[in-house]
């Protein structure tokens, strides 16, 4: 019986022995996964990160749930990267901790237009159908996220600056590594023709990427919705025209039509996931699939 009674409490120490090991880390809550990527990036084993966006959601139009709620009443700082949600939500999120730092992470950046017809979420400030909706995406360019890494650098070490160095030395190790990134993602791309630079998507989240290498993106949704017939045969007209081999498909979209445009242009499905954890090997997933698609 003591020997029994000597194991359960070794297993209940155990249990807790995480929890309490996290009790002085920075409490960190995002609004995506490749934002927590950065957030881990930097603050290492200091940080413990909440993300509010679950996999496969629409991180437009995503709602907070009470208990992410709860967890954003003890986090000390919540980074944002201006998605519609964020917009419509930051009042609520700030009154639920009045003390937690608020990062705009996106403060800086020159943001690109979503293509004409494509400003198809409504965000908190009614942009629905306005011209200039901003393509809130900013992660899924290294150039970016480049900036980013330093806004969230200082912003973990204004908040715990105990570890300010040490956030300093991540910084300048995530630096090293977006721009290895860079240069392989360049080295990927170099070489293709002006002709064969053009590649489809469902929704239009690739603009960043696209602008950093010099592609172009192609959106095949209309207003948020599957396009119509007429529309569905002038997108693949266009990428015929274009030599647009690659169909990026976003778990979060439909795939369904990205199948039919694939078929009809001859070219091939590529997983690009914006929303996916591993943002560097994601990217570089991403840049491969591309050039495989054009042989």
């Amino acid at each position: 019986m003591r020997k029994a009674f000597t194991i359960l409490c070794a297993v209940l120490v155990g249990c807790a022995f995480p929890a309490f090991a996290l009790a002085g880390a920075l409490q960190v809550a995002v609004g995506v996964a490749p934002v927590e990527f950065l957030a881990r990036k930097i603050g290492g084993g200091l940080v413990q990160t909440t993300v509010l966006v679950p996999a496969g959601a629409d991180a437009h139009t995503y709602e907070p749930k009470p208990s992410q709620m709860r967890a954003i009443a003890g986090a000390s700082l919540y980074l944002s990267t201006g998605l519609e949600f964020e917009e419509a939500w930051e009042g609520r999120l700030k009154g639920a901790n009045k003390k937690m730092l608020f990062v705009h992470t996106d403060d800086g950046l020159k943001k690109l237009p979503m293509p004409e017809g494509h400003d198809d979420h409504q965000s908190a400030r009614g942009k629905h159908g306005q011209a200039d909706e901003m393509d809130p995406h900013i992660w899924v360019s290294p150039a970016n996220m480049r900036q980013m890494a330093a806004k969230v650098a200082a912003a973990f070490a204004k908040a715990d600056p105990a570890n300010a160095k040490a956030y300093a030395a991540n910084l300048a190790a995530m630096h090293k590594e977006i721009d290895a990134l860079d240069a392989e993602l360049k080295g990927l791309f170099a070489g293709i023709p002006a002709a064969r630079r053009s590649f489809l998507v469902f929704h239009p989240a690739w603009g960043y990427f696209a602008r950093d290498y010099g592609l172009t993106q192609m959106a095949i949704e209309f207003e948020g919705k599957e396009p119509s017939p007429r529309r569905l045969a002038a997108v693949v007209g266009q990428a015929k025209a274009k030599g647009a081999r690659a169909v990026f498909v976003q778990p979060q979209m439909s795939q369904r039509t990205a199948g039919t445009v694939a078929q009809a242009v001859g070219g091939r499905l590529v997983v690009a996931d914006p929303l996916a954890p591993d943002w560097d090997a994601n990217l570089r997933k991403v840049a491969k699939g591309f050039r495989e698609a054009l042989q």
